[in-house]
């Protein structure tokens, strides 16, 4: 997507008749972040030694709404706290970090990126055999388990050829992978003393093996800041390998002799605004004040983001679906997550 079209769609995206239409939904999500808010700085959460973080308050109080996420008044609101607020939430951390800081985890968190991106995909398209399912529904959700999550999954599907149930294959990809993102995104932070990992491997699994960008937060939020902080740079880096993963899939349907999908991808701005902010941060351009009201300001979003994913997850939809995709989903989750430990375990050993 070139510069012009960019600017069109930011134009379009925040034009008042927009924003209008968005306000309901938002501001019920923005309602629900200040409760989850509210109880965490009233110490409402702690119950003896156990703290519950507000993003998962608001992930309950998300689930227990979610038969308002049929409204029509809500729907587009929704969709945009979702994927427009998280973006700019994870864009505007960048003003907390600094370009050295997304280098001085060395090698791991890219090489750990690079085959939590390539080995899931691969694995997707094996894997959907096993299960009676077509390649194409693997590469689909290898991608969207690899990459990204829902984006992912919508990118790959613009790709792959179609047929009469491309539409809820889409579908059951970015549900079921919000889902199960969801799930893992509140297990994997409490095996932390289990696995024995440092705060910063911590955040290095949690930025390969969750498959969105909204649950890796979330998780890494529960851990502190630095696990944020490498979680998030972790999940970035597999974010920046949509373009070539997409095309990646691309080929390998062209190669088959099939004819790939006519669109193609939009590059992750939210991902160079992000870059962006580092980079002021780094010339110090950014005061303090300003810096720590950005960081609550880009909490706050991420939080607003996961109340409008627990509204939108389904429970009885998911279990409506299929045994043979659900097993799919879990297996390829499994497989990343074993994978980015093994490798974590594995290039210890090459002191990376």
């Amino acid at each position: 997507m070139r510069s012009s079209t960019i600017a069109v769609e930011l134009v379009r995206l925040w034009a008042p008749d927009n924003l209008r239409r968005v306000a309901p939904g938002v501001a019920l999500c923005a309602v629900i972040a200040a409760v989850a808010f509210v109880a965490d700085m009233r110490d409402m959460l702690k119950f003896g030694a156990v703290w519950v973080p507000p993003l998962i308050l608001t992930l309950v109080i998300g689930m227990a709404l979610q038969p308002l996420s049929g409204k029509t008044a809500l729907k587009p609101g929704l969709e945009f706290a979702g994927r427009t607020l998280l973006r700019i939430g994870v864009a505007l951390y960048g003003a907390r970090l600094t370009l050295g800081q997304l280098v001085d985890g060395g090698a791991l968190p890219v090489l750990i990126a690079l085959a939590a991106v390539a080995c899931t995909i691969t694995f997707g398209a094996w894997a959907a055999r096993l299960f009676g399912l077509s390649r194409d529904f693997g590469l689909l959700t290898g991608c969207a388990t690899g990459v990204c999550g829902a984006a992912a999954a919508m990118a790959a599907s613009a790709v792959l050829p179609k047929h009469e149930h491309s539409d809820r294959d889409l579908a059951f990809a970015v549900m079921g992978v919000n889902f199960i993102s969801t799930v893992v995104m509140v297990i994997y932070p409490a095996l932390h003393d289990v696995l024995g990992f440092s705060l910063f491997e911590m955040g290095v699994f949690l930025g390969g093996a969750i498959h969105d960008v909204a649950q890796v937060a979330g998780a890494g939020q529960t851990l502190g800041p630095q696990v944020l902080a490498d979680a998030i740079i972790t999940k970035l880096l597999r974010v920046a390998f949509l373009l070539p993963a997409v095309a990646g899939i691309a080929w390998w349907v062209a190669k088959g002799g099939e004819a790939a999908g006519d669109a193609r991808p939009s590059p992750p701005v939210f991902l160079f605004g992000f870059l962006a902010l580092a980079a002021l941060n780094s010339l110090g351009v950014v005061p303090p004040d300003v810096k720590g009201a950005v960081g609550q300001v880009s909490s706050f979003l991420i939080i607003a983001a996961i109340a409008a994913l627990g509204m939108k997850t389904s429970l009885l939809a998911l279990a409506r679906i299929g045994i043979a995709p659900v097993m799919l989903l879990v297996t390829q989750t499994v497989f990343i997550g074993l994978l980015v430990v093994g490798l974590i375990y594995g290039l210890r050993v090459f002191g990376i």
